[in-house]
């Protein structure tokens, strides 16, 4: 009687309903984790990705910091800033021709004009 008993029981509309409950449940709980799952994986690739952009960075200025303390870089720097020389050496400073042609186009210009109309354009501000 007992076996019919849980048959009848296991049978039952309210025991499915219940084990359809508890299943959606179980289903919900883990879709859910593997879905945190999912973000969590993809939040370590994103994180391993900006690691690897840090260290190619600290390794790109750990290049510059070691030229910036080399020898090379210090003499260039005392020539080009300092205007220091080797002891022998020669320097030789040549204009920019682009300045010398303007300059001397300018004054080609004011000297084709009279005086008096130079110093008119100059109270009246007639460049």
């Amino acid at each position: 009687m007992t076996n019919t008993g849980f048959w009848s029981a296991v049978t039952s509309k309210f025991f499915l309903l219940t084990a359809i409950v508890a299943l959606a449940a179980v289903g919900y709980g883990v879709l859910k984790s593997a879905v945190r799952r999912a973000e969590i994986e993809r939040e370590i690739q994103a994180l391993r990705t900006e690691i690897t952009e840090h260290q190619s960075k600290s390794q790109e200025l750990s290049q510059l910091i070691d030229y910036l303390n080399s020898e090379e870089y210090k003499e260039r720097e005392a020539r080009l800033q300092l205007g220091l020389q080797k002891p022998g050496e020669n320097v030789v400073v040549i204009p920019n021709s682009a300045d010398t042609t303007t300059e001397s186009e300018s004054q080609a210009s004011n000297s084709s004009q009279a005086n008096w109309r130079l110093w008119i354009n100059y109270f009246l501000g007639i460049d």
